[in-house]
């Protein structure tokens, strides 16, 4: 089966990633999660078209993890910074929709990730 992925929103004037250890705490854009000295993140320079000014936005490896997974399970993902649970959530369900003997146990390795990216953001809280 042939599947064309088109998003519908506008790309990055310039995108520049890159994976760095931090060197002081951050908070992940999308998970609101701290990002701790020592651990490696996705940090993202990007203008739009539609935006004033460079943003930076850093993501956690966990968040980062989870979006290479749905990445690498469903045919098409589309992820604007700073929603990418919902947008992983509508990638799922798509697939789901789309090939649903194929998809078998997709929504569950997805929401175990999940689940396991939120008990480590508790985790840090409490400490």
């Amino acid at each position: 089966m042939t599947y064309d992925c088109s998003c519908d929103y506008e790309p990055a004037q310039f995108y520049c990633a890159a994976k760095p250890k931090a060197r002081k705490q951050h908070k992940c854009y999308e998970c609101a999660g701290d990002i701790l000295p020592g651990e490696r993140y996705e940090r993202v320079t990007a203008k739009w078209y539609d935006f004033d000014g460079v943003q930076t936005m850093r993501t956690c490896e966990r968040c980062y993890d989870l979006r290479t997974w749905v990445k690498n399970n469903v045919p098409c993902l589309c992820i604007m910074h700073g929603n990418q649970d919902e947008e992983n959530d509508n990638a799922i369900d798509e697939a789901t929709y789309r090939a649903k003997d194929e998809t078998r146990g997709l929504r569950f390795g997805y929401l175990r990730r999940k689940v396991l990216r939120d008990r480590h953001n508790k985790a840090q809280i409490a400490l």
